[in-house]
């Protein structure tokens, strides 16, 4: 339900904005009846008609010409810090008034968007199934807006801005607004997104709007639209106490990532040569369930120019007309890219701006062996055909593991070395539809049956000497048996 303020609720909420002077207030009475307001009943409060403005009138004809209004303290302070390499807000909230909850309905919201169901990856969205386009509104109460100020993360609204991406500050249906265009995450990308962040500083909420690719007046439009209920619900503020638990959590979580993600060094038993039938290691399960038993070999491994059409025919890739073709020149060989480079400190995280790289790529063909060595399919028939690519700290004969990125892809339509799979499997199985592209990488394989098959993978040249074949283990992280592998690595380049 809507918000309603009696009279003398109102006048309360008058005079955190307007200091009166007592001759004033008293005579408020008086000029109520002259503006036709009456003294009984109750005022139904929308965003849009506001009753304010009426009793600062009521206070000017109470008090004439001698009336000093000055500022007062709002219930939430919004204003945005433009710094050299930053814009960020710099938000107050006032918790001696109270927070209430708050409702958000759009309007207008264009065609073709639909609101996404529950247990879809579009819940709570809006999302144009033809254009890809999505659309995200949400909102904070004074509670949460306070709850985030105090532990510190009111800069992460506009992280990553700077004064360059922000177009327009604006005042919109009562609301302090603000237009801002991110930095697309790839350097080709067509795309402008436009997100926009609306603060009510009377009533201590904000409700932004986070949009993939609409145009700004569709953008304003939906702003404009926006129908916003402060509800009779109220919300409590966190106490110190609880702040200071989720503080002293978060630290706590920090730490132990860092932990997790920091490089750390990796013993000579994951390293194996082309030609070792590997055993790949899997954690048998708790009910004593004997583990999967998949044997791979590496046969050959060789770095190549070009791959010949009438050696590699296009319907053995992944998507050869959607990935593959674009990066193809005439000769075979494979284009230039671009990609971003991140400098990691000591424990592994990134620091700084990433820099863009323009590189050249290789394909990297390799001949395996699989069989099921299974007595019996205890987990189904589908066994997994491809290593992935990843690449280790080299240093002599000692090799390092880091879990974050180093290099990530700088060109939005660049997919030839996603999460480091092959781009080209020669006993491909799952050949139509959904199924090739989320498991082409997959072959039904009964006990005992073996396989003989080539797969192709993307590495961009400068990083041949630090790509491994990565054999997923099932033991990573947990306690590893006697003689066992955390993980299993063969070297690209022997």
């Amino acid at each position: 339900m809507k918000r309603t303020y009696t009279d003398q609720e109102m006048i309360r909420i008058l005079k955190q904005e307007l200091v009166i002077p007592d001759k004033v207030d008293q005579g408020m009475q008086d000029a109520y009846k002259k503006l036709g307001i009456k003294r009984s009943g109750k005022i139904s409060f929308a965003r849009k008609h506001r009753m304010w403005h009426v009793l600062a009138a009521a206070a000017v004809i109470a008090a004439g010409s001698s009336i000093v209004v000055v500022a007062a303290n709002k219930f939430l302070s919004a204003n945005l810090v433009k710094e050299k390499d930053s814009v960020a807000y710099d938000l107050t909230i006032d918790r001696g008034q109270t927070a209430h909850k708050i409702e958000v309905t759009p309007t207008y919201i264009p065609a073709g968007y639909e609101l996404g169901a529950e247990n879809t990856p579009y819940a709570g969205k809006w999302h144009n199934q033809e254009t890809g386009g999505t659309l995200v509104i949400s909102s904070m109460n004074a509670a949460e807006l306070d709850e985030q100020i105090r532990l510190g993360n009111a800069k992460q609204l506009t992280h990553g801005m700077k004064e360059k991406n922000l177009v327009e500050e604006l005042e919109l249906n009562g609301t302090k607004a603000a237009l801002f265009m991110p930095d697309s995450a790839f350097v080709d990308s067509t795309e402008e997104r436009l997100d926009m962040m609306l603060f009510n500083e009377d009533e201590g909420y904000l409700v932004t709007i986070y949009n993939s690719s609409l145009p700004k007046d569709e953008v304003m439009k939906i702003a404009r639209g926006l129908d916003i209920q402060v509800l009779d619900s109220t919300v409590s503020y966190k106490t110190d106490a609880e702040i200071n638990s989720i503080l002293a959590e978060q630290e706590a979580s920090q730490k132990q990532l860092q932990a997790e993600m920091a490089p750390h060094a990796l013993a000579g038993n994951n390293f194996f040569s082309a030609g070792t039938e590997l055993k790949v290691p899997f954690l048998p399960a708790e009910d004593g369930t004997k583990p999967e038993d998949i044997r791979y070999t590496v046969e050959s491994v060789e770095v190549k120019d070009r791959l010949p059409a009438s050696e590699y025919p296009a319907e053995n890739f992944h998507d050869y007309d959607g990935e593959m073709a674009a990066w193809l020149n005439e000769d075979g060989t494979l284009k230039p890219h671009e990609r971003y480079k991140y400098t990691l400190n000591p424990d592994g995280s990134e620091s700084g701006d990433p820099v863009v790289e323009t590189v050249n790529s290789k394909f990297v063909v390799v001949n395996m062996k699989l069989k099921n060595n299974n007595e019996v399919n205890q987990f189904g028939d589908d066994v997994m055909v491809c290593p992935l690519i990843e690449y280790l700290t080299v240093d002599g004969n000692a090799y390092s593991k880091s879990y974050t990125k180093e290099y990530r892809r700088a060109n939005e339509d660049y997919h030839l070395q996603t999460d480091g799979f092959p781009v080209y499997f020669d006993k491909m199985y799952n050949t139509e539809g959904t199924k090739r592209a989320k498991s082409f990488h997959f072959v039904p394989m009964q006990p005992g049956e073996e396989l003989e098959y080539t797969l192709v993978y993307v590495v961009d040249e400068d990083r041949l000497d630090n790509a491994f074949f990565h054999f997923y283990s099932g033991y990573g992280g947990w306690p590893i048996p006697e003689g066992g592998n955390e993980f299993v690595y063969v070297k690209v380049q022997q």
